[in-house]
Protein backbone atom coordinates (compact mmCIF):
# COMPACT_ATOMS: atom_id res chain seq x y z
CA UNK A 1 0.00 0.00 0.00
CA UNK A 2 2.95 2.19 1.02
CA UNK A 3 3.99 2.33 -2.97
CA UNK A 4 0.03 2.61 -4.26
CA UNK A 5 0.75 6.16 -2.39
CA UNK A 6 3.97 6.94 -3.24
CA UNK A 7 2.55 6.32 -6.72
CA UNK A 8 -0.27 8.15 -6.54
CA UNK A 9 1.22 11.51 -5.12
CA UNK A 10 3.47 10.91 -8.86
CA UNK A 11 2.11 11.56 -12.32
CA UNK A 12 2.77 9.56 -14.99
CA UNK A 13 6.31 10.59 -16.01
CA UNK A 14 7.99 10.47 -12.29
CA UNK A 15 7.52 13.84 -11.54
CA UNK A 16 5.51 15.12 -8.62
CA UNK A 17 2.15 17.07 -9.25
CA UNK A 18 -0.46 17.60 -7.08
CA UNK A 19 -3.84 17.43 -9.43
CA UNK A 20 -7.37 18.00 -8.67
CA UNK A 21 -10.39 18.11 -10.99
CA UNK A 22 -13.43 20.37 -10.41
CA UNK A 23 -16.80 19.70 -12.28
CA UNK A 24 -19.19 22.37 -12.32
CA UNK A 25 -22.76 20.21 -12.46
CA UNK A 26 -25.22 23.17 -11.39
CA UNK A 27 -27.35 23.01 -14.56
CA UNK A 28 -30.94 22.83 -14.94
CA UNK A 29 -30.30 21.30 -19.10
CA UNK A 30 -32.39 23.59 -20.32
CA UNK A 31 -32.05 22.35 -23.97
CA UNK A 32 -32.47 18.65 -23.02
CA UNK A 33 -36.12 19.46 -22.63
CA UNK A 34 -36.54 17.22 -19.77
CA UNK A 35 -37.62 17.70 -16.01
CA UNK A 36 -33.96 15.94 -14.72
CA UNK A 37 -30.96 17.91 -15.11
CA UNK A 38 -29.04 16.05 -18.01
CA UNK A 39 -26.54 15.47 -15.34
CA UNK A 40 -29.06 13.55 -13.31
CA UNK A 41 -30.87 11.72 -16.16
CA UNK A 42 -30.41 7.84 -16.26
CA UNK A 43 -28.45 5.74 -18.99
CA UNK A 44 -28.72 1.95 -18.13
CA UNK A 45 -30.48 3.05 -14.86
CA UNK A 46 -27.21 4.97 -13.85
CA UNK A 47 -26.86 9.07 -13.73
CA UNK A 48 -25.26 10.38 -16.03
CA UNK A 49 -22.37 11.96 -13.51
CA UNK A 50 -21.41 8.88 -12.60
CA UNK A 51 -20.03 7.67 -15.80
CA UNK A 52 -18.21 10.99 -15.60
CA UNK A 53 -17.02 10.56 -12.16
CA UNK A 54 -15.93 6.88 -12.67
CA UNK A 55 -13.52 8.00 -15.48
CA UNK A 56 -11.77 10.65 -13.52
CA UNK A 57 -11.64 7.79 -10.80
CA UNK A 58 -9.67 5.34 -12.70
CA UNK A 59 -6.86 8.26 -13.22
CA UNK A 60 -4.60 7.83 -10.05
CA UNK A 61 -2.86 10.75 -10.27
CA UNK A 62 -6.19 13.07 -9.46
CA UNK A 63 -5.95 13.61 -5.93
CA UNK A 64 -9.14 15.42 -5.62
CA UNK A 65 -12.65 15.09 -7.96
CA UNK A 66 -14.36 18.63 -6.37
CA UNK A 67 -18.48 18.53 -7.77
CA UNK A 68 -20.46 21.89 -7.68
CA UNK A 69 -24.10 20.93 -7.26
CA UNK A 70 -27.61 23.07 -6.16
CA UNK A 71 -28.49 22.46 -2.53
CA UNK A 72 -31.71 20.83 -3.49
CA UNK A 73 -29.73 18.39 -5.62
CA UNK A 74 -27.14 17.92 -2.29
CA UNK A 75 -28.78 14.84 -1.23
CA UNK A 76 -29.27 13.40 -4.88
CA UNK A 77 -25.60 13.61 -5.09
CA UNK A 78 -24.82 12.20 -2.25
CA UNK A 79 -26.87 9.36 -2.59
CA UNK A 80 -24.72 8.96 -5.91
CA UNK A 81 -21.66 8.83 -4.19
CA UNK A 82 -22.98 6.42 -1.68
CA UNK A 83 -24.66 4.41 -4.17
CA UNK A 84 -21.84 3.75 -6.63
CA UNK A 85 -18.83 3.93 -3.92
CA UNK A 86 -17.26 7.09 -5.58
CA UNK A 87 -13.85 7.82 -4.20
CA UNK A 88 -12.17 11.10 -3.50
CA UNK A 89 -15.06 12.95 -4.27
CA UNK A 90 -16.24 16.56 -2.41
CA UNK A 91 -19.29 18.29 -2.78
CA UNK A 92 -19.15 21.89 -2.74
CA UNK A 93 -22.63 24.29 -3.46
CA UNK A 94 -22.95 25.45 -7.02
CA UNK A 95 -23.37 28.77 -7.87
CA UNK A 96 -26.19 30.53 -10.03
CA UNK A 97 -23.63 30.32 -13.42
CA UNK A 98 -21.52 27.93 -14.69
CA UNK A 99 -18.53 30.16 -14.13
CA UNK A 100 -19.77 30.58 -10.35
CA UNK A 101 -19.96 26.97 -9.80
CA UNK A 102 -16.53 26.63 -11.01
CA UNK A 103 -14.97 29.29 -8.53
CA UNK A 104 -17.36 27.37 -5.64
CA UNK A 105 -15.33 24.71 -6.72
CA UNK A 106 -11.92 26.26 -6.59
CA UNK A 107 -12.37 28.31 -3.50
CA UNK A 108 -13.24 24.83 -1.65
CA UNK A 109 -9.28 23.96 -2.84
CA UNK A 110 -7.66 26.81 -2.24
CA UNK A 111 -9.24 27.17 1.61
CA UNK A 112 -6.23 25.75 3.69
CA UNK A 113 -8.89 24.51 6.59
CA UNK A 114 -7.82 22.46 9.63
CA UNK A 115 -10.71 20.20 9.25
CA UNK A 116 -10.73 19.68 5.38
CA UNK A 117 -9.39 16.89 3.44
CA UNK A 118 -8.86 18.93 0.31
CA UNK A 119 -5.56 20.50 -0.16
CA UNK A 120 -4.29 22.99 -2.96
CA UNK A 121 -3.36 21.33 -5.72
CA UNK A 122 -0.69 22.86 -8.38
CA UNK A 123 -2.35 22.24 -11.73
CA UNK A 124 -6.31 21.68 -11.69
CA UNK A 125 -8.46 20.22 -14.26
CA UNK A 126 -12.05 21.58 -15.27
CA UNK A 127 -14.12 19.56 -16.88
CA UNK A 128 -17.91 18.70 -17.77
CA UNK A 129 -20.34 16.50 -15.53
CA UNK A 130 -21.96 15.61 -18.88
CA UNK A 131 -18.59 14.69 -20.63
CA UNK A 132 -18.36 10.74 -19.94
CA UNK A 133 -15.46 9.34 -22.29
CA UNK A 134 -13.17 11.54 -21.60
CA UNK A 135 -9.70 9.10 -21.54
CA UNK A 136 -6.58 9.42 -19.45
CA UNK A 137 -4.54 10.03 -22.45
CA UNK A 138 -6.31 13.66 -23.07
CA UNK A 139 -6.04 14.57 -19.39
CA UNK A 140 -2.58 13.90 -19.13
CA UNK A 141 -2.09 16.14 -22.49
CA UNK A 142 -3.67 19.00 -21.03
CA UNK A 143 -2.08 18.55 -17.46
CA UNK A 144 1.27 18.56 -19.00
CA UNK A 145 0.64 21.50 -21.03
CA UNK A 146 -0.91 23.63 -18.53
CA UNK A 147 2.20 22.68 -16.42
CA UNK A 148 4.65 24.10 -18.68
CA UNK A 149 2.19 26.92 -20.53
CA UNK A 150 -0.11 27.45 -17.39
CA UNK A 151 -3.05 26.90 -18.89
CA UNK A 152 -4.64 24.84 -21.84
CA UNK A 153 -7.42 23.17 -23.33
CA UNK A 154 -9.14 20.54 -25.68
CA UNK A 155 -9.84 21.87 -28.74
CA UNK A 156 -11.96 19.65 -31.75
CA UNK A 157 -12.18 20.94 -35.56
CA UNK A 158 -15.53 22.72 -36.15
CA UNK A 159 -18.04 20.51 -37.74
CA UNK A 160 -20.51 23.51 -39.03
CA UNK A 161 -19.16 26.64 -40.21
CA UNK A 162 -19.59 29.33 -37.58
CA UNK A 163 -21.98 32.61 -39.25
CA UNK A 164 -22.73 36.04 -37.42
CA UNK A 165 -26.41 37.68 -38.20
CA UNK A 166 -27.18 40.89 -38.56
CA UNK A 167 -29.89 42.41 -36.55
CA UNK A 168 -32.55 41.89 -39.27
CA UNK A 169 -31.93 38.11 -39.40
CA UNK A 170 -30.03 38.37 -42.56
CA UNK A 171 -26.39 37.06 -43.11
CA UNK A 172 -23.90 39.47 -41.99
CA UNK A 173 -20.73 37.72 -42.05
CA UNK A 174 -18.99 33.97 -41.64
CA UNK A 175 -16.03 32.41 -40.23
CA UNK A 176 -13.59 30.69 -42.41
CA UNK A 177 -14.01 27.14 -40.76
CA UNK A 178 -10.52 26.16 -41.06
CA UNK A 179 -9.04 28.83 -38.73
CA UNK A 180 -11.02 28.57 -36.24
CA UNK A 181 -11.56 25.62 -33.56
CA UNK A 182 -14.44 24.07 -31.38
CA UNK A 183 -13.46 24.79 -27.72
CA UNK A 184 -14.20 21.46 -25.86
CA UNK A 185 -13.46 19.93 -21.68
CA UNK A 186 -11.28 19.16 -20.01
CA UNK A 187 -8.97 22.45 -19.63
CA UNK A 188 -6.48 22.40 -17.22
CA UNK A 189 -4.54 25.67 -15.13
CA UNK A 190 -1.54 25.96 -12.95
CA UNK A 191 -4.12 26.61 -9.82
CA UNK A 192 -2.71 29.79 -8.86
CA UNK A 193 -3.59 31.56 -12.58
CA UNK A 194 -7.01 30.39 -12.78
CA UNK A 195 -7.57 30.99 -9.06
CA UNK A 196 -6.41 34.58 -9.68
CA UNK A 197 -8.19 35.19 -12.74
CA UNK A 198 -11.92 34.31 -10.93
CA UNK A 199 -10.90 36.61 -8.02
CA UNK A 200 -10.37 39.60 -10.32
CA UNK A 201 -13.53 38.76 -13.15
CA UNK A 202 -16.09 41.36 -13.07
CA UNK A 203 -19.75 40.25 -12.04
CA UNK A 204 -20.54 40.44 -15.73
CA UNK A 205 -17.82 37.28 -16.68
CA UNK A 206 -19.12 35.22 -13.54
CA UNK A 207 -22.89 35.95 -15.32
CA UNK A 208 -22.86 35.38 -18.61
CA UNK A 209 -19.00 34.17 -19.33
CA UNK A 210 -18.37 30.13 -20.32
CA UNK A 211 -14.47 30.16 -21.29
CA UNK A 212 -12.88 29.68 -18.54
CA UNK A 213 -9.08 29.71 -21.00
CA UNK A 214 -10.11 33.32 -22.05
CA UNK A 215 -10.76 34.66 -18.37
CA UNK A 216 -7.04 33.17 -17.80
CA UNK A 217 -6.00 35.15 -20.85
CA UNK A 218 -7.79 38.20 -20.23
CA UNK A 219 -6.77 38.48 -16.54
CA UNK A 220 -3.50 37.01 -15.80
CA UNK A 221 -2.43 36.98 -19.50
CA UNK A 222 -1.76 33.66 -19.63
CA UNK A 223 -2.23 32.17 -23.53
CA UNK A 224 -3.45 28.71 -23.07
CA UNK A 225 -1.75 25.45 -25.21
CA UNK A 226 -4.54 24.20 -27.20
CA UNK A 227 -4.29 20.07 -27.49
CA UNK A 228 -6.39 18.37 -30.17
CA UNK A 229 -8.46 15.99 -28.60
CA UNK A 230 -10.62 12.65 -29.58
CA UNK A 231 -14.04 12.62 -31.12
CA UNK A 232 -15.32 11.00 -27.51
CA UNK A 233 -15.15 14.55 -25.87
CA UNK A 234 -18.66 15.63 -27.18
CA UNK A 235 -21.17 16.73 -24.52
CA UNK A 236 -24.32 15.27 -23.60
CA UNK A 237 -26.75 18.82 -24.44
CA UNK A 238 -30.10 17.45 -25.81
CA UNK A 239 -32.27 14.09 -25.39
CA UNK A 240 -30.74 12.51 -28.64
CA UNK A 241 -27.33 12.58 -27.00
CA UNK A 242 -28.57 10.32 -24.39
CA UNK A 243 -29.68 7.78 -26.69
CA UNK A 244 -26.00 8.04 -28.36
CA UNK A 245 -23.90 7.88 -24.59
CA UNK A 246 -26.02 4.74 -23.94
CA UNK A 247 -24.57 2.68 -27.07
CA UNK A 248 -21.20 3.84 -26.29
CA UNK A 249 -21.61 2.34 -23.09
CA UNK A 250 -23.31 -0.57 -23.88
Amino acid sequence: SASLQSAARTEPGGHSLAVAAVLPAGGCGERMGVPTPKQFCPILERPLISYTLQALERVYWIKDIVVAVTGENMEVMKSIIQKYQHKRISLVEAGVTRHRSIFSGLKALAEDQLNSKLSKPEVVIIHDAVRPFVEEDVLLKVVTAAKEHGAAGAIRPLVSTVISPSADGCLDHSLERARHRASEMPQAFLFDVIYEAYQQCTDYDLEFGTECLQLALKYCRTKAKLVEGSPDLWKVTYKRDLYAAESIIK
